[in-house]
């Protein structure tokens, strides 16, 4: 199958995917419901929730922009990273990602190597946050038996000892390759040199992990970060009148964050809602109706927010919708071929 046969795939299993995930919201929660529930939202709650996408973009524009080495300024790396995200929301195939790269890739003395092993990096620390904050949430939540509570709490610490290995394997590299070769030589269908330097970049990639001073301020600036979407959201879930406090909003936001590893549509359409609203109905015992509005309400919030930042960030960057677009897909079938 050729690179092209397997884009159209992916993109239509993702989009058969995001059908069928908001096909199964409307077959169990009636619409008229969801309707009812947005008809008594209070608006005025999320254009706070807008604000704090805003200071989540601000953050972790500071964030990558200390990866960077503060090559670059502060405004040109947010606005590059606004465009891609734009992108994210729009394109298949997370187009957005590559048109990151290679916008921050085109500021001196900031290389490509450099755009792409950063953003690498982010997606790192952001799955390790995530690892460790979803089983110490879910182990507040009263709606589960006590047994998984005991055991999502033991889970999230051991998910803490995952995060002191990988520190530990970034600063003994050397020693490290010695054993990810030991390793993958023991498995016959794989390419042992290839494995052992994507192992070595992505450990390359942490190295601000290595220095304490460095490590400390990059640990922080991951956790801070996501403090403003969990405000968006429980400020969203006010709107709706839904009943839940900071840790059951913390969940919802695991949820949602996982939801983005399944394959759909640009922007996550369908997968999101599904995910979110299930967390909500099933686990947090909320109403249905009020849930899936949420889960509407919340998408569409987000998609406008990052749109708009986007658009502002063409502007302020002399870039064109159609000159990133057309630079990100030639970049990614050079780099598949």
């Amino acid at each position: 199958m050729n690179n092209e046969s397997s884009n159209k795939q992916q993109i239509w299993i993702g989009i058969v995917v995001s059908a069928v995930c908001l096909a199964a919201i409307f077959l169990f929660i009636k619409p008229s419901e969801i309707v009812n529930a947005l008809a008594s939202a209070q608006f005025g709650y999320l254009a706070l929730g807008a604000l704090g996408l805003v200071i989540f973009m601000i953050i972790r524009a500071v964030r990558w922009r200390f990866m960077l080495n503060n090559q670059a300024s502060w405004s040109q790396v947010y606005h590059v990273q606004n465009i891609g995200y734009m992108l994210t929301q729009l394109l298949p195939l997370r187009l957005g990602d590559v048109a990151r790269a290679i916008l921050i890739g085109n500021v001196p003395p900031i290389t490509l190597a450099q755009g792409v092993s950063t953003m690498v990096v982010e997606r790192i620390l952001d799955l390790l946050f995530f690892i460790v904050l979803l089983p110490l949430t879910l182990s507040e939540v009263k709606t589960i038996p006590v047994w998984m509570q005991n055991y999502a709490r033991g889970l999230g610490f051991a998910s803490l000892g995952l995060i002191v290995i990988l520190i530990a394997a970034a600063n003994l590299r050397p020693f490290t390759r010695r054993i990810t070769s030991t390793i993958f030589n023991w498995i016959p269908f794989l390419n042992t040199e290839n494995w052992v330097r994507r192992v070595d970049e992505l450990l390359a990639g942490l190295s601000n992990l290595t220095r304490l001073k460095d490590g400390l301020i990059l640990i922080f600036l991951s956790i801070v970060v996501w403090l403003p979407v969990i405000f968006a959201y429980r400020m969203v879930l006010t709107a709706v009148h839904l009943q839940t406090n900071w840790v059951m909003t913390a969940f919802i936001v695991c949820a949602a964050a996982f939801s983005v590893a399944a394959p759909s549509s640009p922007g996550q359409v369908g997968v999101f809602h599904a995910a979110v609203t299930f967390a909500l109905v099933q686990v947090l015992r909320q109403p249905e109706g009020a849930s899936a509005s949420f889960a509407f309400l919340y998408h569409a919030l987000n998609m406008i927010t990052m749109i708009a930042l986007g658009i502002i960030g063409l502007f302020r960057t002399g870039a064109t919708f159609k000159q990133v677009v057309a630079s990100a897909r030639r970049f990614r079938q050079q780099s598949t071929a």
